[in-house]
């Protein structure tokens, strides 16, 4: 017997949209992990003090004062950001048609957190222990400078039909 084979009509080719979505897809639920779970010894301490006592945070942020209240704005963002992280992930795996809009405004909450877009940068530098801040700031501004270039790219492709089908 001689096995059959059937011959593909159509194949699906990732454009550079496409890969854009996904790398950005990918990192944002790497961070998702690295931000709930992170390191242990900054967990332990965090949410002891702060991270798991949201009665506190609401109350520096209502009777606090501006220190007060900027801190408690801190820790509502940072508590917020891996369901952002979320959201975001979700957003580029369906090639969500607010993706792009949704990441540039999540930018802010970067920039505010000091979270890297290439989320892979605070895993190697924890990892081999070379956590200084010089290194920390050039990754930070290069992670950002680099996502936001890729957005930008994204709006400026044409509105066609993001997939190459060929036969």
């Amino acid at each position: 017997m001689t096995a059959r084979t059937v011959p593909m009509r159509h194949s699906v080719k990732a454009n550079a949209k496409d890969n854009i979505f996904y790398f950005w897809g990918v990192m944002d639920v790497i961070g998702v992990v690295f931000y709930s779970v992170g390191p242990f010894r900054l967990l332990e301490s965090w949410w002891d003090s702060s991270g798991g006592n949201l009665g506190v945070i609401i109350f520096m942020m209502i009777a606090g004062g501006v220190n007060g209240l900027l801190t408690g704005v801190f820790y509502v963002v940072y508590i917020l950001w891996p369901v952002s992280l979320l959201f975001s992930a979700g957003f580029y795996f369906t090639h969500h048609r607010y993706a792009v809009r949704f990441a540039l405004v999540q930018e802010v909450l970067r920039v505010l957190t000091m979270s890297c877009s290439v989320t892979l940068f605070p895993l190697i530098v924890v990892g081999l222990g070379m956590s200084v801040i010089p290194l920390n700031l050039a990754l930070f501004v290069f992670s950002e400078v680099l996502k936001v270039a890729s957005l930008i790219f994204i709006l400026k492709q044409p509105a066609k039909n993001n997939r190459v089908e060929t036969e």
